[in-house]
């Protein structure tokens, strides 16, 4: 079910919590990877506890767990100073209905020219 739209991305909610929202971000004066870092730590500020993290110059990736849920975000850094996120939570209990589905989004997140 679609939970709400709006110029820059979308975002969804399914059954038991499931959460995916896609959007693009202004970078403004702050680096790639500082964006991707300060987001980093406003989860685990938010008591994520972040697990996996690969942050390059062209794209990012991290998960962390809480309270039986599972957090992870794809960024990619795309035309200036521009980057393309997506973020999905869900249940523990669910990674092997959702492992297919993030490997397949993370391969469609990828620059279509500016």
């Amino acid at each position: 079910m679609l939970a709400q739209r709006s110029d820059q991305g979308a975002a969804f909610e399914g059954k038991n919590k499931g959460f995916l929202a896609v959007w693009g971000a202004q970078l403004g004066k702050a680096s790639f990877r500082t964006e991707i870092e300060h987001r980093i730590a406003v989860n685990e500020n938010d008591g994520w506890k972040v697990i996996y993290k690969r942050v390059t110059p062209q794209w990012a990736s991290y998960s962390g767990l809480k309270d039986g849920q599972i957090l992870y975000i794809r960024a990619i850094k795309i035309c200036g100073d521009r980057a393309a996120l997506f973020t999905v939570n869900y249940a523990r209990n669910e990674k092997v209905p959702y492992d297919p589905l993030i490997v397949r989004m993370v391969k469609s997140l990828k620059v279509q020219g500016c």
